[in-house]
């Protein structure tokens, strides 16, 4: 078969990415972030939200520009490698994505377990085992059908999720009698005052976090170029009126100390605003919404330790598949392992609000400091390479970029109460990334040509028009003034 014949298909276009972009928005652990938010910020959550959407909106003006300039896999090191050098490539990935699915995906399953068992009665720890054994097995198997299933299964959540927010906000609930106003939250401000609203940026930023999940599908798509970019964009903004909407239904009819104490606030909240049937309705979207995105970490994963095998950032034994299944298997054990010592650990405390709340802002931490170094790049290459193609480019980023930057610091330092966790973990990864290159006698810092990347994306997916002729035009101009330079 020649390679022609193994390369991506370019059939998707912005519906799909648009999709990627707005899919965890109906993740366990969103849902139960909003509804925490909700508790603690009052009716000005939107305000909480939109501060915490700054520095994600820089991120995805970001995202855009690199994905439009390398729509390859989407990795971050794909774009840090050139920016900033190897190391910075492996921090990066390691830091925000390890470290996101080993606290968000065992978090995912704890979520569902506690909220099946509410309805069933079945001990939590024992559904969440089983949903990782089934995603296990998923991904093991390949199994096509459910692949084509969840992208159909989570549209449905999202639209389901979306119809909830809106009868909750309109007083559908109350019009029925299933809900009551509750007096004492009428006040747009919350008992902690704008304090409380400030402090609770950070967690907002949850709500958004995972949007560029819309990128590693760039080899994929028919316009990467500028089907991502927007669909980032307007992305971000769904999620904001989605949960702004969802949290005023929530604020008006539900008790803020019960969302505050609860493990399952949004099934609270849900009950509050459409009785029983919202509970239930509630549920089961989070049951099948922590299932879907643990799934979806564990064929992640793997695959991102499969690519970082095959460039020598990771040891060589994640970059080998099952002789029979074909999946990255050691990575698949070692995602396994992370998730469950996540669950195990959360499950032996309890499954309480505030070990949750914990896991999750850990992961918000190393994952916005990825998101700085995304930023970081944008600056960076447009310095080292100013005359590269650019089809879709951040506005004004030497102003925005920075920004974003200091409005994710800002969002860190809501969260100090987790900060030394998230800086030993990332300062293991930095002593890991440090220590491997020196190993294998590889310069810590050294950068891979723009050139090398821009070929491989070539290489591998199928000819990209405007992109594909921008770029050769591009590398011939660079070849021909490198030839000038020598001559001379």
């Amino acid at each position: 078969m020649s390679n022609e014949h193994t390369k991506l298909k370019r059939a998707l276009g912005f519906s799909a990415s648009y999709g990627a972009a707005v899919g965890l928005v109906v993740s366990g652990t969103a849902m139960f972030s909003v509804s925490s938010v909700a508790a603690s910020a009052g009716h000005a959550t939107f305000i909480s939200a939109a501060i915490g959407m700054i520095p994600m909106m820089v991120a995805a003006f970001a995202f855009g520009e690199l994905t439009a300039m390398i729509p390859g896999g989407g990795m971050v090191s794909d774009y840090t490698s050139p920016a900033l050098g190897r190391f910075w490539a492996t921090f990066a990935v390691l830091s925000g994505y390890v470290m996101l699915i080993a606290c968000d995906g065992g978090t995912q399953l704890v979520m569902g377990g506690l909220t099946l068992e509410e309805v069933s009665g079945i001990p939590q720890w024992a559904v969440s085992l089983t949903l990782l054994a089934i995603a296990l097995l998923v991904n093991i198997f390949d199994v096509g059908m459910y692949g084509k299933v969840e992208g159909v299964v989570t549209i449905i959540m999202m639209i389901i999720y979306f119809a909830m927010a809106i009868l909750g906000a309109a007083g559908t609930g109350e019009a029925m009698g299933a809900a009551v106003a509750i007096p004492e939250n009428a006040g747009f401000l919350p008992e902690g005052g704008w304090s409380a609203v400030f402090g609770s940026v950070g967690t907002a930023v949850w709500f958004f976090i995972g949007f560029e999940f819309a990128c590693p599908m760039a080899e994929e798509n028919k316009k990467p170029y500028k089907n991502i970019p927007y669909a980032l964009i307007s992305g971000l903004i769904t999620i904001y009126i989605v949960d702004v909407i969802f949290t005023y239904g929530a604020v008006k009819y539900t008790d803020l100390s019960v969302m505050a104490a609860s493990a399952t606030p949004q099934v609270d909240a849900s009950v509050a605003m459409l009785g029983q049937v919202g509970g239930m309705t509630m549920s089961i979207l989070t049951i099948l919404a922590s299932f879907t995105t643990a799934n979806a970490y564990m064929a992640a994963l793997p695959r991102m330790l499969y690519g970082m095998a095959r460039e020598n950032l990771v040891p060589k034994f994640f970059g080998n598949l099952h002789p029979k299944y074909r999946v990255p298997m050691w990575g698949l054990v070692f995602t396994v392992f992370l998730m469950l010592l996540t669950t195990v650990y959360i499950t032996i405390q309890g499954g309480s609000s505030d070990v949750i709340t914990m896991f999750i802002n850990m992961a918000c931490i190393t994952w916005l400091v990825t998101y700085c170094i995304a930023m970081i790049d944008v600056l960076v290459l447009r310095k080292k390479y100013p005359d590269f193609p650019r089809l879709w480019k951040a506005p004004a980023a030497k102003i925005v970029m920075p920004i974003g930057i200091l409005g994710a610091v800002y969002a860190i330092s809501t969260l100090a109460y987790v900060l030394p966790q998230a800086c030993v973990v990332m300062a293991i990864v930095a002593i890991y990334a440090f220590v491997w290159n020196k190993a294998h006698k590889i310069p810590v810092n050294e950068t891979v040509p723009l050139e090398t990347y821009v070929n491989r994306v070539r290489e591998r997916s199928e000819y990209l028009p405007v992109w594909d002729e921008a770029v050769v035009e591009w590398m011939n101009q660079r070849a021909s003034t490198q030839k000038s330079s020598s001559h001379d």
